[in-house]
């Protein structure tokens, strides 16, 4: 294993990010209630292993607690091994574990997320079929202008084509 720390003199790259942000997204879609917001962490660096994936290590600011990364998303708990050859090895852990091993309940504002509706509604709600009360939700954020622009629905985000 070897560290690697990004450079204090030049900035940094997105690819840099890249797993803290897949691990922010899967956050949201498991519906984890700590989110992970990129601006309060910082970049520790990343760990090189020989055969299996770099890991990246980004602590959060207010109580220097660690997230573990790899480059797909994948979040890794840190085991210590004092007997052994190496300082420890890294082990996945799912990303409700990892939030919270990082201390993030203690930190962070929960969220709440708004469940679907049952039935036909949630079918809709999933598709982005368009329901007889989406073009109020679409008026009252467009100042009352007639919503006539496409819309997709993922999740917790609609998004509007507004090319007109």
């Amino acid at each position: 294993m070897q560290l690697w720390s990004p450079p204090h003199d030049r900035p940094h790259l997105f690819e840099w990010w890249r797993p803290l942000l897949l691990a922010s997204q899967q956050a949201r879609r498991r519906r984890v209630p700590w989110p992970i917001h990129l601006d309060e962490f910082s970049l520790a660096g990343r760990v090189v292993r020989d055969g299996r994936p770099d890991v990246w290590i980004y602590e959060h600011h207010a109580n220097r607690g660690s997230l573990c990364i790899d480059a797909t998303g994948t979040t890794y708990r840190f085991i210590p091994t004092p007997m052994a050859k190496g300082v420890g090895q890294f082990r996945p852990c799912d990303i409700r574990s990892a939030v919270w091993r990082a201390g993030l309940p203690e930190v962070v504002e929960p969220v709440r997320y708004r469940e679907p509706p049952a039935g036909a509604e949630a079918e809709a709600w999933q598709s982005g079929t368009p329901r007889p009360h989406d073009d109020v939700e679409l008026r009252e954020a467009s100042g009352g202008a007639t919503a006539t622009s496409h819309r997709v629905r993922r999740g917790h985000l609609t998004v509007i084509d507004g090319g007109g």
